[in-house]
């Protein structure tokens, strides 16, 4: 899990984006297990970070 930077200079952001950050990591765990793939946690994890903002027609 890598935060570059937080969003927001508060202690409540800061708490807030570590728990999203705990909470995608253990979802994509779930999935992983789930559909059983051959993918590492890892691989996962990086293709969502660079498919999640991708613009579909």
């Amino acid at each position: 899990m890598k935060i570059k930077s937080f969003w927001g200079q508060s202690e409540n952001a800061v708490k807030t984006q570590v728990w999203i950050v705990i909470s995608v990591y253990v979802l994509v765990a779930i999935a992983k297990e789930k559909f059983m793939t051959k993918q590492s946690l890892y691989e996962m994890l990086q293709i969502l970070s660079i498919t999640i903002f991708e613009k579909n027609p």
